[in-house]
């Protein structure tokens, strides 16, 4: 009987031992779980930050009717604001948590591994140092009366006049003085028309140019919006263009229409395009100096 009794205690297993949670939290263990946070995106000024993008066409900055170019018209002035902007760089603003401003942590033009061994090797064009600016182009005005066209204006000195087409007036750079296998040139015409033109009219002028230039053996081809500005006294409305030909010459221009008393006035630069701000000065001259005589 005590053996019996020994060998049913044996076959009792011991109680079982239960121990508390252990955490890496050095406290008690939560009770709770974690409540998942929205997944909301971030807003700014109230919306989305896509909001009110200036760059958009289709937001409120960008108003009027649409030119055969597919695009609305600016609400600003100045057609050239689109061809003219340049890029202001880097700013010296910091990141959170830089050391250093973004212009100084980043350079664009640092070569980032400048060294392949144990002698610098400069790889062109990345490593080359940029070639030195050109040096402007200076003009000597001298004026120019066109009989034919009942018109005086100041124009680069020494250029070549054509009046051999009725009602147009041409000025061809000398070919001793083209640059980029490209002459510069300007041309007027003057055109009687049944009525004083209406600014709609006039943006149908100078867009119906564009397009017929825009099919003299372009391969690319970039107009500008149109915009308004006063020649000859009137209100006028003017466009520019670039664009590059198929031997690969690299063409810029102008086109600047205006009508007085049932007279379509209108005058027409092309240039290298290399040279667009020395020839938009031309222009500036021309423009600021054309009357009728």
């Amino acid at each position: 009987m005590v053996l019996a009794a020994l060998s049913g205690c044996s076959d009792q297993g011991a109680p079982s031992q239960v121990f508390e949670e252990v955490t890496q939290f050095i406290g008690p263990a939560a009770t709770d779980p974690p409540q998942p946070q929205p997944n909301n995106p971030p807003q700014q000024n109230g919306g989305s930050i896509f909001a009110n993008n200036p760059y958009d066409i289709g937001s409120e900055d960008y108003q009027g009717e649409e030119d055969y170019s597919g695009a609305e018209d600016y609400t600003g002035e100045d057609a050239l604001g689109e061809e003219d902007w340049e890029d202001g760089g880097y700013e010296d603003t910091y990141d959170e948590g830089a050391s250093a401003p973004l212009s100084q942590a980043y350079d664009p033009d640092a070569t980032l591994y400048p060294y392949a061994g144990s002698t610098p090797i400069p790889l062109d064009p990345v490593d080359m140092p940029p070639p030195p600016p050109r040096a402007e182009l200076t003009f000597e005005y001298a004026p120019y009366h066109i009989a034919s066209l009942g018109l005086v204006f100041d124009g680069p000195g020494g250029w070549l006049p054509d009046e051999s087409v009725t009602g147009q007036f041409t000025l061809s750079e000398p070919e001793a003085q083209m640059k980029d296998n490209q002459l510069a040139a300007i041309k007027i015409y003057a055109i009687q028309v049944t009525s004083n033109m209406t600014e709609a009219a006039l943006k149908t002028e100078v867009l119906d140019r564009l397009k017929t230039i825009s099919a003299t053996n372009f391969e690319k081809w970039s107009p500008s919006y149109t915009a308004t500005r006063h020649l000859m006294g009137g209100k006028g409305v003017y466009a520019n263009y670039s664009g590059t030909m198929a031997n690969g010459v690299q063409v810029g221009g102008r086109i600047h229409c205006t009508c007085i008393d049932k007279m379509l006035y209108c005058i027409e630069i092309a240039y290298p395009l290399e040279y667009k701000k020395d020839f938009e000065e031309v222009f500036s001259k021309m423009r600021s100096s054309i009357k009728r005589s």
